[in-house]
């Protein structure tokens, strides 16, 4: 029996009712939801043993809501290889598959096998502070290192495995992968990357010289960032999620994770054309 988890931004309201929808859909066509109507924000407290507990029978997962919704859906259930299908009930929807009109004809045609996955390069980061290393973080889009509250900015050293590639005062630096290009960092002026493309994009938030220009790295880089202002607090976002603070002297190392995240994918459509269309490329 095919088994599908459903998740839902409460925040949405359609996103329940929807939800609802698919669950009596699924019943006339003996398919179970094994996490039923569910709030990303209470997979994202679930001790990790009890998410693996709960995930464990799920083929795949639907994520209602918008690109903050699959973002989320997807840090929980990569590590465990699950796919995510992300359905737009949002603006912009640039990384969720289908829109809500299409739901079911989806799901139909999932059901019968007839879907890609296409696996997105995924971060992993650490904070050491006082030379301890905390826990993991992940992330799809970016980690993002900025001055937080306060109205000063923040100086950071930016080291490349063992070298040291910029020392800058600034509102911050994103570090993003491919997926993460098209989000806060093409807003800051970094470059578009195609997501078959695996590296890691630094971009740097309103540096104070003339010379900070985006730095494209290779996939099997680590990337450690230093904070050097005394006196002052920063933060540490992972998509966008509430921040952790830094104080000088902590350190962010930022690699590659060791999985990726696999995104259903239906519509036939490339990276380029979702581009054009989301975007509004030459209109």
């Amino acid at each position: 029996m095919v088994t599908v988890g459903v998740v839902v931004n409460e925040e949405k309201p359609l996103a329940q009712q929807v939800a609802d929808e698919m669950a009596r859909w699924f019943a006339t066509r003996q398919v179970q939801m094994g996490i039923p109507l569910t709030n990303v924000n209470q997979l994202v407290m679930a001790p990790t043993e009890k998410l693996k507990e709960v995930l464990a029978p799920v083929q795949w997962v639907v994520a209602l809501g918008g690109d903050g919704t699959l973002l989320n859906t997807a840090r929980l259930v990569a590590p465990l290889g699950i796919p995510v299908l992300g359905v737009n009930l949002g603006r912009l929807g640039f990384l969720t598959e289908i829109d809500v009109a299409d739901l079911f004809s989806t799901l139909e045609r999932m059901l019968q096998g007839d879907y890609q996955i296409e696996e997105r390069m995924m971060l992993q980061a650490q904070i050491r502070h006082e030379g301890e290393l905390g826990p993991v973080f992940y992330a799809l889009n970016d980690v993002a290192i900025t001055k937080g509250s306060h109205p000063r900015m923040i100086r950071l050293e930016t080291s490349i495995g063992n070298d040291v590639v910029s020392t800058y005062s600034s509102d911050g630096l994103l570090i993003s992968s491919p997926t993460g290009s098209t989000a806060y960092s093409l807003s800051a002026g970094g470059p578009i990357l195609s997501p078959d493309v695996h590296a890691l994009l630094l971009t740097y938030l309103c540096p104070h010289v003339m010379d900070a220009r985006p730095l494209v790295v290779a996939e099997d880089q680590t990337v450690q960032v230093a904070v050097l202002t005394p006196h002052m607090q920063g933060m540490v976002f992972f998509d966008g999620q509430p921040g952790i603070p830094l104080v000088s002297g902590d350190e962010v190392i930022v690699k590659k994770a060791p999985f990726t995240c696999k995104l259903i994918k239906t519509a036939g459509r490339s990276f380029f054309q979702i581009l054009r269309n989301k975007m509004q490329q030459g209109r």
